[in-house]
């Protein structure tokens, strides 16, 4: 049974006391749930010892040419919230399960061949004319996402594929009456969002997602090598002279896709905000899984938050600083 609640308000100003009661109370049930569904990552799993053993996962000729996508979150201005660019949850899972796609996918297929095999992504027909063409399937680029169409947040606004994640895991509130305006996508909904969308595929049998916390950088590189999509939660961390910064840097999160991992300290990402290694002025070039900037960083083991993460990334992009605090792997099942 579902209990309602009405808030009256007579003649009066709310107190900011009540307001910040009221806000808890709505995001408790999230927060608590977040938590219950994530799992501690062992500490010691072994990491895999060679001089040059770079592990990035497989290329799929239809269409996953370059190994692990890396779609690109800047590529619509309504993908921004009044705190900035917010899609990097629903990119980063877009280039998961878009990989994951197109492993099952013909071989000798293309994009724009209009066959579409594996309901893990579908055809969302695009209004703008199929990318590359002739048709219009899966695979094509603007099937992604397309110029003519635009979000504002409803299941029915932005058909692609991008746009209609964002919706499953409820970015940036989108699907939440009283917090429409929160930046970002949490842990609980980027689960959530993932399940229904496995469900609505047919495939909920298929796959397993799993929160971890904490995940050692072993742990990582082990899930790689076992063929497995993992998004990597990201906290900014600042200088230590800035002692206003760090707890606000709590709620400045950041998700990408993990390409490829050295156990000699380095790994890979598909990064929706930034491209390093091939920067590319326009956005949806991305679009077209052939292209990416796999960008490499090496890692740290001295973390400067050890109670949110073992690892961090000293040199991240645009001279920034960040610390893996989750884990956000999705396997098929044997």
């Amino acid at each position: 049974m579902t209990k309602k609640y009405k808030l009256i308000v007579r003649k009066s100003v709310i107190a900011p006391a009540t307001v910040l009661v009221i806000c808890f109370v709505l995001l408790a049930p999230n927060i608590i749930a977040e938590r219950l569904h994530q799992t501690d990552a062992p500490t010691d799993v072994p990491s895999i010892q060679g001089e040059d053993d770079w592990y990035y996962l497989p290329s799929y000729s239809n269409y996953a040419p370059a190994g692990m996508p890396d779609f690109d979150q800047k590529q619509d201005t309504s993908w921004q919230s009044r705190w900035g660019w917010s899609f990097c949850a629903p990119v980063a899972l877009a280039d998961v399960l878009w990989w994951f796609d197109s492993k099952h996918s013909d071989p000798n297929g293309t994009p724009g061949d209009g066959i579409d095999e594996y309901p893990l992504v579908s055809n969302y027909n695009a209004p703008g004319s199929p990318e590359p063409g002739p048709s219009a399937d899966d695979h094509a680029f603007n099937n992604v996402n397309d110029d003519e169409t635009t979000w504002d947040g409803t299941a029915g606004s932005g058909k692609e594929f991008i746009e209609r994640l964002a919706w499953y895991t409820n970015t940036n509130f989108c699907r939440s009456l009283f917090f429409p305006e929160i930046s970002g996508t949490t842990l609980f909904n980027l689960r959530r969002g993932t399940t229904m969308w496995l469900r609505d595929a047919g495939l909920q049998n298929q796959y397993n997602i799993e929160i971890i916390t904490k995940p050692s950088f072993s742990f990582i590189n082990e899930r790689m090598r076992q063929n497995q999509g993992v998004l990597l939660r990201l906290i900014f961390s600042f200088p230590s002279d800035m002692n206003f910064i760090p707890k606000i840097a709590k709620l400045a999160y950041h998700y990408v896709a993990v390409a490829g991992i050295s156990s000699n300290g380095f790994i890979s990402v598909s990064d929706p905000e930034w491209d390093v290694a091939n920067p590319c002025k326009d956005p949806m070039l991305h679009n077209n899984a052939s292209i990416v900037s796999h960008d490499i960083y090496q890692v740290n083991f001295t973390s400067p938050y050890p109670h949110l993460g073992s690892w961090w990334i000293p040199t991240y992009a645009s001279h920034r600083r960040v610390v893996i605090t989750h884990a956000v792997i999705i396997s098929e099942k044997e």
